[in-house]
């Protein structure tokens, strides 16, 4: 189990054929690996949320390819895949009164899951989910 801080890109495109092929060929172009990556369309619009190691930066990429972004900063959450874990992530949070703004992730079928959030605040958030004993 690992708890670390991540770079979330919140990227604005077009929805439209060929619009995320062309947004993730600036990440192989850069040579910066996406770790985590979640979309949120409505009609002709979309927000994807691309989530990086803290010591990656594609800004100046995104900037210069006409992207408009916003950089955040992100908890993931590595551990092993089990019921209830989604529910204690968030009773631990919610106890300290910090809210989860954004949440993504998935399981893998060797037993892991990664979770992305975005919270109110990432330092109160860190210190109560590491010493939760949860994880």
């Amino acid at each position: 189990m690992s708890i670390s801080v991540v770079k979330q890109y919140s990227v604005f495109l077009s929805n439209q054929p060929g619009t995320l092929k062309n947004f993730a060929e600036l990440f192989v172009k850069e040579k910066v690996n996406l770790i985590a990556i979640a979309s949120d369309v409505r009609f002709d619009a979309a927000v994807v949320r691309a989530a990086v190691h803290y010591n990656s930066e594609i800004s100046h990429a995104l900037t210069k390819a006409g992207y408009t972004s916003v950089k955040t900063d992100a908890i993931c959450i590595d551990a092993p895949d089990r019921v209830g874990l989604a529910f204690d992530i968030g009773a631990v949070l919610h106890a300290k009164g910090i809210n989860i703004t954004s949440i993504y992730g998935a399981s893998t079928t060797a037993g892991r899951t990664r979770f992305i959030l975005v919270v109110s605040n990432i330092t109160q958030a860190l210190s109560a989910l590491e010493s939760s004993g949860l994880f």
